[in-house]
């Protein structure tokens, strides 16, 4: 029992793993979108553009849109847009009546 007293807590257990300066599911929707592009694009003449542009592209922004902003942002930002025009704090069915 007295080793639970003294034993050592490692910092940041709940940090997010970063990759290049973003979270690694940023950095796996950044390499299966080239995967896709890849696929689709891979017979084209141009299609070396868009299949290292484009990923490339979204990586920059990731890198700089992300920066300083708290894990999972991306997603609460998306799911803001995707809301309708009206937030309530509680759903209708809980109002005094």
């Amino acid at each position: 029992m007295t080793e639970l007293k003294s034993s050592s807590v490692h910092r940041n257990l709940d940090a997010k793993l970063k990759v290049g300066g973003v979270e690694a599911i940023d950095l796996i929707v950044v390499l299966l979108l080239g995967a896709v592009l890849n696929l689709l694009l891979s017979r084209v003449s141009f299609g070396p553009i868009f299949i290292f542009g484009i990923p490339g592209i979204l990586f920059i922004t990731l890198y700089f849109g992300k920066r300083g902003k708290p894990d999972g942002y991306l997603f609460e930002v998306i799911k803001y847009y995707l809301s309708p025009g009206e937030l309530w704090a509680g759903s209708g069915d809980d109002i005094c009546k």
